[in-house]
Formats: structure tokens, C-alpha cells, sequence
């Protein structure tokens, strides 16, 4: 048995459904949303983090059990939520990944194994 409720979404959102129901991708918006919903469900998602980068940017992180566990473990050592917790773990991982790009294009050391730490390391 289905249940019946009501969705509201931002105008180019319900647009931009539409679209794919027009196409014959969903067969209606219900079927749009089930299926996005359900291909969430299938990520076995144990916690959700919202990111504020700016005054409309919001990204969803999706994290497993595991993750969520790391990220709470984190949270309560530096005793922050784990919104901050994650926000500090991203930009820390970015800083270091341009730090890395940046030898990269200076030619310093080895092409290959410096192209392998701007992303790994």
C-alpha cells in the first residue's frame, strides 16, 4: 500500500521533473520522487550532514554507519557538531590536495607519484 502525502519544491525543481515525466523517464512526479528516494535508501545512508557553503548552497554528505561512526567519534573529541566536524575534515583534505596540485605544476619530484598524493596523501 502506497501513502498519499503532499510535496512542495522550489519551481525549476517541479519544472525539471516535469521534464522527465514529458520524456517518459517517470511516468508521473510520484514516480520521479519515489525513485529518488529509493535509490537513496539503497545507499544504506546511516546519517545525513548538511554543508552550508553559502547563503543558498546547502550539499548534502551522505555518510554509512561506518563513516557516521568515524565522523561522530571525531565530533566529540574536538567537541563540535558534526556539521563543523565535517566541514573542517573537507577543507583540511582540500588545503592539502591544492598543496599537493601546486608541486605538481612546479615540476618538483616525480609527475606520476606526485599526481598519485594530490589525490591520496
Amino acid at each position: 500500500m502506497k501513502e498519499r502525502f503532499t510535496v512542495s519544491m522550489d519551481d525549476d525543481l517541479a519544472t525539471w521533473l516535469d521534464k522527465l515525466c514529458d520524456e517518459k523517464i517517470f511516468s508521473s512526479r510520484s514516480h520521479g520522487i519515489e525513485f529518488c528516494v529509493k535509490q537513496i535508501k539503497k545507499m544504506d545512508v546511516e546519517k545525513v550532514v548538511l554543508l552550508h557553503w553559502g547563503k543558498e548552497e546547502v550539499e548534502p554528505i551522505f555518510l554509512s554507519k561506518n563513516n557516521a561512526k568515524i565522523l561522530t567519534r571525531i565530533s566529540e573529541k574536538l567537541d563540535l557538531s558534526p556539521e563543523d566536524t565535517l566541514s573542517i575534515l573537507l577543507y583540511k583534505g582540500l588545503e592539502e590536495v591544492s598543496k599537493n596540485a601546486q608541486k605538481l605544476e612546479k615540476g618538483e619530484g616525480n609527475k606520476k607519484e606526485n599526481s598519485r598524493k594530490v589525490f591520496f596523501e
